[in-house]
């Protein structure tokens, strides 16, 4: 008969890239402090890191982690800063982030760095309003953006009577053909929006 094997305690947290690799137990990633862990994802899960688009960041089990504290992800690439991109809590025990890794030849040159940090909860929730900030302020501008096409309509051509300063008419399609102009766009250059300096 097999002998009873008893399973590894699980670590504080585990990681998954969606899609990508099988859960990594915080086991698995050097801890460098008492607080702080950091896995190489370069030589751990794949050289192409790039394809790595989302992570997820998962606590272990329900009494892991103080209602005070929080865990916080960040991405580094070629030794350069890290950049936050989400937390979990004990009433948020999983989440999924997307990775964003910075670009720049150096950075892909460089290799890549998932950072996992145990951090006061307040901090953190102060980090995710930001993050949730910068999400709206992109929503704004794709609809700005939108908005500017829309009156595109009404420039030249005739092709939109304006029927008072509050209303247009426009084709149809116009939202198939906004989305196809914007893809073609955001394709070219992922940018494009947050580089516009008119507020939305």
């Amino acid at each position: 008969t097999p002998k009873n094997e008893r399973a590894p305690a699980m670590g504080l947290f585990g990681l998954v890239f969606v899609g990508k690799s099988f859960p990594v137990d915080a086991s698995q990633v050097a801890q460098i402090s008492q607080t702080n862990w950091v896995l190489d994802v370069t030589q751990s899960v794949t050289p192409a890191y790039t394809d790595l688009k989302e992570i997820c960041l998962f606590l272990s089990s329900p009494a892991s982690l103080d209602q005070s504290c929080a865990l916080g992800l960040y991405v580094s690439c070629a030794g350069g800063d890290w950049q936050y991109r989400g937390c979990v809590t004990a009433s948020r025990p999983s989440d999924v982030f997307p990775t964003a890794w910075p670009t720049g030849e150096d950075a892909v040159a460089g290799g890549a760095r998932i950072g996992v940090s145990i951090e006061p909860r307040a901090e953190l929730e102060h980090k995710e309003a930001a993050r949730l900030g910068k999400k709206e302020e992109f929503a704004k501008r794709v609809a700005l953006d939108l908005f500017r096409y829309l009156e595109s309509f009404n420039q030249g051509g005739g092709h939109v009577a304006q029927i008072s300063n509050d209303h247009l008419v426009v084709p149809a399609n116009f939202l198939d053909r906004w989305f196809t102009k914007f893809q073609h766009k955001f394709r070219r250059d992922p940018d494009f929006l947050t580089r516009q300096t008119e507020k939305a």
